[in-house]
Formats: structure tokens, C-alpha cells, sequence
């Protein structure tokens, strides 16, 4: 389980480079649908990710947030690049 939460820490270190907020909170319970994933809020880059979420879930979340940005400029764990070049390679048509 150490693993999974040190990837987290990874995630969250870049989404932190990126100005990206965070917000961990009880998706089940809101007057309307809300499902975890990246927004923008009052100019705010924002990920929403529902706690009942394993953690697994959550760093896909946000690995699924990260292939929107350009991070060539900035530090970002290895594994975090190959997952995103991975992804990016079996999606490339060509």
C-alpha cells in the first residue's frame, strides 16, 4: 500500500507545480451528480476526487488531469512520464 501513497505524494507534488487544487471530499453526498475529475472553477484549475475513491482510483484521476497540461518545463516523477507516454502511445492512431 506504501507504493500507491507514494505515488500519490508524486501526483500531488505536480499538480502543486501546476497550481492545480486538490479537493478530496464526499462526492455521494451532494444535492447533484458530481463525479471526480479535473475542473475549472472562478479561473481555479481544480480536481474534484471523491473520498469513497480507492487510492488506486485516484491517482488514475489524476494522471487522467495531467495528460491535459504541458509539464516538459517542470520536474515530474519517471513513472509518472512513462504512464503518461504509455497512454499517449496506445491512443496514437499512427
Amino acid at each position: 500500500m506504501q507504493d500507491i501513497e507514494n505515488k500519490i505524494e508524486d501526483l500531488k507534488s505536480v499538480t502543486g507545480k501546476l497550481a492545480i487544487a486538490i479537493e478530496i471530499t464526499d462526492l455521494n453526498d451532494q444535492e447533484f451528480q458530481i463525479q471526480s475529475g479535473y475542473c475549472k472553477m472562478n479561473g481555479e484549475n481544480l480536481i474534484f476526487l471523491d473520498k469513497n475513491l480507492s487510492l488506486q482510483e485516484q491517482a488514475e484521476v489524476i494522471l487522467k488531469t495531467l495528460k491535459n497540461f504541458d509539464l516538459e518545463d517542470i520536474y515530474v516523477a519517471s513513472w509518472i512520464r512513462e504512464h503518461l507516454e504509455l497512454e499517449s502511445n496506445t491512443h496514437d492512431p499512427s
